[in-house]
């Protein structure tokens, strides 16, 4: 008689979970991303049998160095050669100093020679601005270092003064959360909530050079209009929006290249229907520049058409602020 062939029960990984808050954490990240805790990953299930003295996560004893911090933790028990995979770890990859050990992901150093390991992070959504490793938009700290994963506390002055503006415009928060991110700053309909700023702009030589808290303010000022215009899409199909700024949906030719001054106040006197010159080169740019307006002028209508008046403004862009003047106001009268 044949023996019955049994199904093997595969028992699911039991999730781990922040002591302090309860956030989901992935394993071996050295800080919550929700609150920051220290995480320290022992040797629990006494896999390998082995903690690093100076920074008590699990090694093996084969190991010459600690994967986690570094330190030479070298012994009777290490291994005279390096091997691939230890009892407890994985096989990643090979070091990439050539030394023929071998590395699991995400070890900052290799345990044989103990050189500084670097790792593709292809999974995550963006970039940490303080060590470059990766992270994702719901993060607010960085499981890696432990900074501000946003890059928001690089920018606190201006993000205060966005908030300050916006309070005195009686404009109600609508959940947006400003990132720092390499690339193009901006704001994408699949993401309306997110704003990107980019990080160049804080980070980079560009920052020391050119670029002022005041002109970071207009720029954030700039994307919210985009955000605020994604988040309330309904306010496009108004026969009034239309006529005051056109069809948004036509498609979008804007060089991301182009050099806007964001940090301007006043209105400019060229082209009489728009309130600046980049408000002309799509219907979306034109919302944005106006609310960029609106809001760093404190959605003083009659001080900004006193303006308009002396510039010789014609009457389409007095029509663009009453439009959405009149709807600021619609929605503080909904709540």
């Amino acid at each position: 008689m044949a023996k019955p062939v049994g199904r093997r029960r595969e028992v699911p990984t039991p999730e781990l979970r922040c002591p302090t808050c309860g956030a989901e954490l992935e394993r071996f990240w050295s800080h919550c991303s929700n609150c920051g805790r220290r995480l320290e990953w022992r040797d629990t299930q006494k896999a390998t049998g082995a903690e690093c003295y100076y920074c008590g996560w699990i090694v093996s004893d084969a190991f010459s160095f600690c994967p986690w911090c570094g330190r030479d933790i070298t012994d009777e028990a290490s291994s005279p050669e390096p091997l691939k995979a230890p009892k407890g770890f994985k096989y990643e990859r090979r070091c990439r100093w050539g030394c023929g050990g071998g590395v699991m992901y995400p070890m900052a150093y290799c345990p044989w020679c103990g050189r500084p390991q670097k790792w593709r992070y292809d999974g995550y959504q963006n970039i940490c601005p303080h060590c470059s490793k990766g992270v994702d938009d719901w993060m607010d700290v960085c499981p890696w270092c432990g900074e501000d994963a946003t890059g928001r506390d690089l920018i606190r002055q201006a993000l205060r003064r966005v908030r300050q503006l916006l309070v005195v415009s009686r404009l109600k928060d609508w959940n947006y959360r400003v990132l720092l991110r390499p690339g193009v700053s901006g704001v994408t309909h699949r993401s309306p909530k997110v704003i990107e700023i980019e990080r160049r702009y804080v980070t980079g030589k560009r920052w020391r050079d050119e670029i002022s808290w005041n002109m970071l303010t207009g720029l954030i000022l700039h994307e919210l209009g985009h955000s605020f215009l994604y988040h309330n899409w309904s306010f496009t199909r108004t026969g009034r929006f239309r006529r005051a700024f056109g069809e948004v949906r036509k498609v979008y030719r804007v060089a991301d290249s182009k050099w806007v001054d964001f940090e301007r106040r006043g209105v400019t006197t060229t082209l009489p229907n728009y309130v600046t010159a980049y408000a002309a080169t799509h219907p979306q740019e034109d919302f944005a520049e106006t609310f960029r307006f609106y809001v760093a002028r404190r959605g003083r209508l009659r001080e900004l058409f006193a303006e308009f008046g002396r510039k010789r403004k014609g009457v389409p862009v007095f029509e663009k602020f009453l439009v959405l003047g009149d709807f600021i106001r619609s929605l503080r009268g909904w709540r």
